[in-house]
């Protein structure tokens, strides 16, 4: 039976102008395996909509991750290029370092020898100077000898004459005045004839 409510005598008893907040019913019945599904079906809505969030933020991610490997992927390429023509570039500065290094060798060698060349023929110098040395005394020895020999000849030779001319002298013209009197005698003369 509901409220009972007389509008005639007392129309405001029991009425209320202000809708009920609460309600009346006392027993209520739940039936938890609806209120279990309602709850699994928003869990499951929700857990789709984070999965789906997930798949799309994780396809960006592979998206970005997929552009950022092209990118590593196109630096290493042009890396491996650089690497590849500076391993060229070395291997040609190598070359040419040896190549260096071995016209170096040859030039120390040729050095080499031709100071053993300079100095051999410093020493056959020297020798050919203490040999000039010992010539040139020799040959003034020799000199010395030959002008003290030429100048005793010399005098031999003249001493020989004044003896060969007085005694031809003598047998020619019978006198034993020397030859040198006589001579000066001339000569004498004829200073005094040049000087009349």
């Amino acid at each position: 039976m509901g409220l009972f409510i007389n509008n005639n005598e007392h129309p405001e008893v029991y009425k209320n102008t202000h809708p009920s907040e609460t309600s009346n019913q006392v027993i209520s019945r739940q039936d938890f395996l609806s209120e279990l599904m309602k709850e699994q079906q928003k869990a499951n809505a929700a857990l789709e909509k984070a999965l789906s969030e997930l798949g799309f933020k994780t396809r960006i991610q592979e998206e970005t991750q997929l552009t950022h490997w092209n990118y590593v992927g196109e630096q290493l390429v042009d890396l491996r290029k650089r690497l590849d023509s500076n391993e060229d570039t070395n291997h040609q500065l190598i070359v040419q370092m040896n190549e260096q290094l071995e016209l170096q060798k040859e030039f120390a060698e040729t050095l080499t020898k031709q100071e053993e060349f300079q100095a051999g023929v410093l020493q056959r110098l020297d020798t050919q100077e203490a040999l000039i040395d010992k010539i040139t005394r020799q040959i003034n020895h020799i000199r010395s000898i030959l002008f003290e020999r030429t100048n005793y000849l010399a005098a031999k030779i003249d001493e020989g004459y004044k003896i060969t001319s007085s005694y031809v002298y003598k047998l020619m013209t019978g006198s034993d005045q020397p030859l040198t009197f006589l001579l000066m005698k001339d000569k004498k003369e004829e200073n005094q004839k040049q000087t009349d």
